[in-house]
């Protein structure tokens, strides 16, 4: 019996040290359950609202270069302005086209540094080329046109120099006589004298039509004018 405890004994001696189990946590591997775990579902709703916010982004973006591109469309038509008239005079009652008659735009807040022979655009002695007055009142922002065959004119003013001015709109007659610039007024002789010289050579005895337009619409459709 006494054998067998000390056999007992002995084998018990002959087993190894447990080791520590601190010291066998320290010593462990990683492995994949000690990594931080993230939940398929979050991964892919990330995704998703990143996707969405790029997508609300972009569509923001294509609105708001619409809006800039529209509104400078809308800038540069409405800065252009047609003036459209016709002019026509009476003989025995019946009305005709006044066809030659000159149809002058002059700014009323900006002057030439010389003035134009009031000559050059009368109807009578009117040059359609290599007429300084014609480049210098364009220049400045107007226009100097002749009506056509059906006593028609169609002028443009240039976006880039007629935005919004206020003009005197000057018609003198080809075709009618009768009027000279005594029955002009003061501001009218004062304002043609601005721009041409001698004033009286620019009427001499003709009709004439003179009023007052804003450049600030896309279109001017002016009535009929008749002397």
């Amino acid at each position: 019996m006494a054998q067998t405890i000390q056999s007992k004994s002995d084998s018990v001696a002959k087993q190894p040290d447990s080791p520590d189990p601190e010291s066998a946590a320290d010593t462990k591997p990683a492995s994949w359950s000690e990594l931080i775990e993230v939940p398929r579902w979050a991964v892919y709703s990330q995704a998703a609202l990143l996707g969405l916010i790029a997508t609300t982004f972009f569509i923001f973006g294509m609105m708001v270069g619409n809006l800039t591109s529209n509104s400078g469309a809308e800038i540069n038509r409405l800065i252009d302005c047609r003036v459209i008239g016709s002019v026509a005079y009476r003989v025995d009652g019946d009305l005709r086209a006044d066809e030659g008659a000159v149809v002058m735009l002059l700014p009323q807040d900006r002057k030439p540094d010389v003035r134009a022979p009031g000559e050059s655009v009368n109807p009578g002695t009117f040059k359609a080329l290599d007429n300084d007055a014609i480049d210098r009142i364009h220049e400045l922002g107007g226009a100097v046109v002749r009506a056509d065959e059906n006593g028609q004119f169609d002028v443009i003013i240039d976006a880039n120099y007629g935005n919004g001015l206020g003009y005197y709109l000057l018609i003198v007659s080809r075709n009618q006589r009768g009027v000279d610039t005594e029955q002009m007024t003061k501001e009218q002789f004062a304002s043609i004298g601005v721009f041409f010289s001698p004033v009286e050579d620019v009427v001499e005895d003709r009709s004439y039509h003179w009023m007052k337009i804003s450049a600030k619409s896309e279109r001017i459709d002016l009535p009929e004018i008749e002397f």
